[in-house]
């Protein structure tokens, strides 16, 4: 057993100076490219977004629009035709919907062009025509810039777009500075992941013990359940909370890899565990954290290797009401069988996921205390 655990030290030493070679390239990182989110709002109700075009206007009435670039399909008569300056723009820019949000992303930082051209007074004004399942609708004129000196967007804007019956309405979020958007999920994450992690793992424990307590469960399968809730929530967790997001649209391809490399580990922790479960649970213990700690170094190095330097995120996305049921059905069944396993099955797998659902389920009650019904939104 020493002779294993100096090998494990070694590995976790090598593993921590090869990690160091990843600091300086993230503390050199390139700052995040200008960003403007477009939110749609349907107080009339849901409309199917087909395609958007933004236009540029040299005058607040707009007599001669220009296309700057096009999302999808706009094939109404006033939609405007892409021409030889729409295809130079699609150069710099990326322009992509998905569920109720539009990223208008520029590719080239353009922080200096910004400060040269902020007294030019053309292209100065936008709209949106956008074309729905039910018609074609337009903003009117709005700035760019509130205080109306540049003709560029924002570094980092957020635009209300409300659907009304016949037109959009375009608002600007003025003092909106982060530059990624994020769904309840996402939000969870940024916001208390860490505390978030600990609150599950007593929450659960303390919903799981007094329902052991009445199924008058043995006192060494009493303890080696609570045991398993402990160290499977190490695993189980990220997987919810990181790989589940990362499959949403607008993330960053670092992001993802993060969320994949979270999945990975578990599985292999549960392979680990499976070989392993006959193990005391002091030894349980002891092979949880140092799989905890060594294959997540990997997962991060690794993650850091192949999604490092990716800048833009990724539009495409499975939608947030998928997302979210998925992690936590993938989080009752894994927990219920390495809870299964390592109570080498004494506890059925019917009653394991019935703990398993019953302590999932204060997680999500947890959720809805934190964000109120729009973490189902």
């Amino acid at each position: 057993m020493k002779k294993k655990l100096s090998n494990l030290i070694k590995i976790l030493v090598i593993l921590i100076i090869l990690s160091l070679f990843v600091l300086p390239a993230i503390a050199n990182a390139p700052p995040p490219p200008p960003m403007n989110w477009f939110v749609f709002s349907y107080p009339s109700g849901q409309k199917t977004l087909q395609g958007l075009q933004i236009v540029e206007c040299n005058t607040e009435i707009c007599e001669q629009p220009t296309l700057l670039i096009q999302y999808g399909e706009c094939r109404d008569k006033a939609c405007l035709q892409p021409n030889a300056i729409t295809s130079q723009t699609r150069n710099t820019y990326r322009f992509g919907c998905a569920e109720n949000r539009c990223l208008l992303l520029d590719t080239v930082n353009t922080y200096a062009n910004q400060q040269n051209q902020a007294k030019e007074q053309s292209k100065r004004w936008f709209r949106l025509i956008g074309q729905f399942s039910d018609r074609l609708r337009l903003s009117n004129p709005a700035l760019k810039d509130p205080q109306g000196q540049s003709t560029f967007f924002p570094l980092s804007g957020l635009w209300q777009v409300q659907i009304t019956n016949d037109s959009l309405q375009v608002i600007q979020e003025e003092d909106w500075y982060l530059y990624p958007l994020f769904t309840p999920l996402q939000e969870y994450t940024r916001q208390m992941f860490f505390t978030g992690w600990l609150l599950t793992i007593v929450s659960e424990l303390l919903i799981a013990a007094p329902f052991l307590w009445w199924q008058k469960t043995p006192k060494p399968k009493f303890w080696r359940t609570l045991t398993a809730i402990a160290v499977v929530n190490l695993f189980s967790y990220p997987v919810v909370w990181s790989f589940f997001p990362s499959l949403e649209a607008f993330q960053l391809l670092l992001g993802r890899y993060l969320g994949i490399s979270s999945l990975i580990i578990a599985i292999l922790y549960g392979l680990i565990i499976y070989n392993r479960r006959r193990d005391s649970s002091k030894r349980i213990i002891l092979v949880s954290i140092l799989a905890f700690i060594v294959l997540n170094i990997i997962g991060i190095f690794g993650a850091l290797w192949f999604g490092y330097g990716n800048r833009f995120p990724i539009v495409t996305g499975i939608p947030y009401r998928l997302t979210m049921p998925a992690s936590e059905v993938f989080a009752i069944v894994y927990e219920a069988w390495l809870i299964s396993t390592l109570s080498l099955e004494q506890l059925p797998i019917r009653q394991s996921l019935l703990i398993s659902l019953l302590t999932n389920a204060t997680s999500l009650i947890g959720g809805f205390i934190v964000f109120g019904m729009n973490f189902l939104a």
